[in-house]
C-alpha cells in the first residue's frame, strides 16, 4: 500500500483515538469507527494486489476471493491495538484449472499466493509503519493449511469438523471486500 494511503490509515486513527480520549466517542462509536478504518483499507488494496499480482500470473476468469473477518472486527467493536482475524475465502468453476498469465498457477497456489501477498502488503514494516497485524489462525486448517480457503473446503468443514467455538466465531463473521456474488 503506498505511503499516502498508509499515513490516510494512521491518521484517521489517530483522529478517533483523540476523539475518544476527549469524550467525543464513546467506546462503541470508537470501536465501530476503527472497524470503518480498517474496512476501508482491507477493500481498498485488494484490487491493487489482485491487479499487481495478475500482470505476472494472470487472472482465473470464474475466480472470485472474498476477505472475510472475524473477531473484533468482524463485530466492529476494535481498539487502537486491535489485530485483523481474517478467513480469505475463494472460488472459481471446476473448468479453471490454470491462471491465464504469462506464469499460469493452478487454482488453490493461485489464491494462496494471491492471499500472501495481500497479507503481506497490510502486515509490511515500511516507514510509515505496519498497516495492522493479522490473525489468520481462525480459518478452518489454522496455521498448518493454506492461507486461502475454497468455498466448498469451507462449508464441508463447518458442516463436519468445526468446533462449537469455530462456529460462534462465525456469528461475528462479515464480508469486507470481494464480490458480493461470492
Amino acid at each position: 500500500m503506498p505511503a499516502s494511503r498508509r499515513r490516510w490509515v494512521s491518521d484517521r486513527r489517530f483522529q478517533v483515538g483523540v476523539q475518544l480520549l476527549r469524550h467525543r466517542l464513546d467506546g462503541e462509536a470508537a470501536g465501530a469507527a476503527y472497524a470503518d478504518i480498517a474496512e476501508t483499507a482491507l477493500a481498498a488494496l485488494l484490487p491493487r494486489v489482485a491487479a499487481d499480482f495478475a500482470r505476472t500470473h494472470g487472472a482465473l476468469e470464474s475466480g472470485a476471493l472474498v476477505v472475510l473477518a472475524l473477531g473484533k472486527l468482524g463485530s466492529r467493536e476494535m481498539t487502537p491495538t486491535s489485530d485483523l482475524d481474517l478467513i480469505l475465502i475463494y472460488d472459481c468453476a471446476g473448468d479453471a484449472e490454470q491462471s491465464t498469465g504469462p506464469r499460469p498457477l493452478p487454482a488453490a497456489a493461485y489464491y494462496a499466493r494471491l492471499t500472501q501477498r495481500y497479507i503481506n502488503a497490510l502486515t509490511t514494516l515500511t516507514s510509515e509503519g505496519a498497516l495492522y497485524e493479522v490473525d489468520m489462525r481462525l480459518r478452518p486448517s489454522g496455521t498448518s493449511g493454506p492461507l486461502a480457503t475454497s468455498l466448498g473446503a469451507f462449508r464441508r468443514y463447518h458442516e463436519t469438523e468445526a468446533w462449537t467455538w469455530e462456529h460462534m466465531a462465525l456469528t461475528r463473521a462479515r464480508i469486507l471486500a470481494g464480490p458480493q456474488t461470492l
